[in-house]
Formats: C-alpha cells, sequence, structure tokens
C-alpha cells in the first residue's frame, strides 16, 4: 500500500463501506421495515435493532 493511501484511508472510510452503514442507518429508523422484518422472524423490534446496531460495529 502505498503511504499516500495509507494517509488517506487513516481519515475516510471506502464508498462501499459508508453504503452500508448508511443502509443499516436507514434501516434502523424505517419503522415499518424494523416491524416487518421483527414479524417474519418472531423477534421484537428491539432486538432487530440490536441485530442491526451488531452488523453496523462489525465492520
Amino acid at each position: 500500500m502505498s503511504s499516500a493511501h495509507e494517509s488517506n484511508s487513516d481519515t475516510s472510510i471506502s464508498y462501499e463501506e459508508q453504503l452500508r452503514r448508511q443502509i443499516i442507518l436507514n434501516s434502523i429508523e424505517n419503522k415499518d421495515y424494523l416491524l416487518v422484518i421483527a414479524s417474519q422472524q418472531q423477534k421484537s423490534v428491539q432486538q432487530v435493532k440490536h441485530e442491526l446496531m451488531l452488523k453496523l460495529t462489525e465492520g
């Protein structure tokens, strides 16, 4: 990896990672989505939100 790329990656994340995080955050904010997923998986909305937050931190 070049030193220019390393210094740039220290302060920024890839477009794909930004997109992945934004999709997860949008899912957490979308109450209809949470209700549908919770119903399909027979879980509480809080459980679904918790799992999404784990995905967010997993990277």
